[in-house]
């Protein structure tokens, strides 16, 4: 079913209906947080959610999400995939990742996205709330291993707002870009506790 949102473009992956936006858009103004900007006309990417620095990040990234109707995957160990777990967990988005010894994380992922039509994967890069010198390099991993870009969606604390900002280019030097993705992200977003970021 089509719906007009201005938050949403032609490809993006969506889920939900009338009453998880409701929803979704009720909880972002009760908490006093506001969705900007619009998702990439892309069918497949990798999104990070910074500067992660309070849970309030996440709460608001996910009200924002069911505003939307954006539909994202976040990953879970495999082992939380038990009855009634695993059928709720999907339901909200949730992938089981084999973390075990010898598993290919990344090369499970992009396996993932070339299984499906649409898909977003979400990573929070600092991997904590707490002060980082660096982004792990995860998501970039799995964004070269899927041939996927990565899109930024900003957390900006002193306006309370998710931001869906921009497509990062990436280089091809998993460093290179990590530091510039850093970089960028500082040098142009404050988080919820700045002192963390």
């Amino acid at each position: 079913m089509k719906f007009d949102n201005p938050h949403m473009s032609a490809h993006s992956p969506r889920m939900g209906n009338a009453v998880t936006r409701g929803i979704g858009s009720f909880g972002l103004k009760l908490i006093g947080w506001t969705l900007v900007g619009k998702m990439p006309d892309e069918p497949k990417f990798v999104i990070i959610g910074v500067p992660h620095t309070s849970n309030w990040d996440a709460i608001a990234a996910t009200l924002a999400m069911l505003a939307s109707g954006f539909k994202y995957t976040f990953l879970i160990k495999k082992e939380w995939f038990f009855w009634p777990m695993g059928p709720f967990l999907r339901a909200l988005g949730g992938y089981a990742v084999d973390r075990s010894n010898g598993a290919n994380v990344p090369d499970q992922l992009a396996d993932y996205f070339k299984s499906q039509d649409k898909v977003c994967i979400g990573f929070p890069p600092e991997g904590t709330r707490s002060k980082v010198d660096k982004y792990k390099t995860g998501y970039l991993r799995v964004a070269y291993a899927a041939d996927v870009p990565v899109f930024i969606c900003a957390f900006d604390g002193p306006k309370k707002e998710v931001v869906l900002d921009r497509l990062f280019p990436l280089t091809g030097d998993i460093k290179a870009d990590n530091l510039a993705i850093k970089t960028y992200i500082d040098a142009t977003w404050t988080g919820v506790r700045p002192e963390k970021q």
